[in-house]
């Protein structure tokens, strides 16, 4: 009987763990943004990371609730850039009005019969660079950040 040294059960033990990792899945990775558009085997958002994602959808993708643009969404992504869940979070509500106030990024707007406060931030699509006296409609979510910005007209005060 031969004697197992130490050098052949380290090597015993490599190949074993290669072995094992090539059967396993590859590596997901987690994020959360707005749909900029979805359909045609692909998903793109803009997510919290500041960067925007085009990833490959298709029948092996578990797919949450019914996605449309603007959605805040979270996307599991394998390295591969296939999407293997995509769920819905949140449809955010369309709004309008005037921009009264800007505070860092904190838009004050008459909206209706009453002042609101939306924020504009990282994953905001649209025209993020309104002004005092703008009218804008906004799609925006219950937390008040904004899911997107159009200015419909400039300086309506």
């Amino acid at each position: 009987m031969k004697k197992i040294t130490p050098t052949s059960l380290f090597a015993f033990s490599i190949l074993s763990l290669f072995v094992m990792g090539s059967a396993l899945p590859a590596a997901a990775n987690q994020y959360y943004g707005v749909v900029e558009s979805f359909g045609g085997g692909q998903v793109v958002v803009k997510t919290t990371q500041g960067s925007t994602g085009t990833w490959k959808v298709n029948h092996a993708t578990q797919v949450t609730g019914a996605i449309r643009e603007y959605d805040w969404v979270s996307v599991e992504v394998e390295n591969s850039g296939h999407v293997t869940a995509l769920q819905l979070e949140e449809h955010p509500t369309g709004h309008g009005g005037v921009v009264k106030a800007i505070n860092g990024v904190v838009l004050t707007v008459h909206s209706g019969n009453s002042m609101e406060s939306w924020n504009v931030v990282k994953t905001t699509l649209g025209d993020t660079g309104v002004a005092i006296g703008d009218d804008i409609g906004v799609k925006v979510y219950s937390n008040h950040n904004l899911a997107y910005i159009h200015i419909i007209k400039h300086g309506v005060q």
